[in-house]
């Protein structure tokens, strides 16, 4: 079973700097490439307290969801910001454990990005396949 996870990311304080810009969801794109039904879990982790270091505070589990995902198809959830969840200035980091691909098309390809409603993204808050971190089986 395959496992990559994005490194720690920060959710910005706001996506355009303005009082009314703050992170309103996070979004999780996947793809399944393989000729067969492809399944992963998905987890996102926080650490919200971003005390400098030597202070360590914890990565907590979020979120944790089964997704199956039929050959050729493609799914997406949605991660609202809140509490309970993550807010601007949180550190996150999301893994995906399951038939996810490799160098070939032989499974499920992801992506995240997190923005608002209105359609502004938080650059930042972006992250392709290939800037995954394969942490092996």
């Amino acid at each position: 079973m395959a496992k990559i996870t994005s490194g720690p990311f920060f959710v910005p304080l706001t996506v355009d700097g303005t009082i009314n810009g703050e992170v309103e969801f996070l979004l999780i794109g996947m793809k399944n490439l393989a000729n067969r039904r492809a399944a992963v879990i998905v987890t996102v982790f926080v650490c919200s307290d971003i005390a400098l270091y030597p202070v360590t505070p914890p990565e907590i589990e979020i979120f944790r969801q089964r997704v199956i995902i039929p050959a050729g198809d493609c799914a997406v959830i949605r991660l609202d910001a809140g509490q309970g969840t993550f807010t601007g200035n949180n550190m996150l980091r999301v893994a995906f454990e399951g038939d996810t691909a490799a160098d070939e098309a032989d499974g499920i390809v992801v992506a995240l990005s997190g923005g608002k409603a209105d359609g502004r993204t938080a650059t930042s808050m972006i992250f392709k396949h290939e800037e995954f971190i394969d942490l092996g089986c």
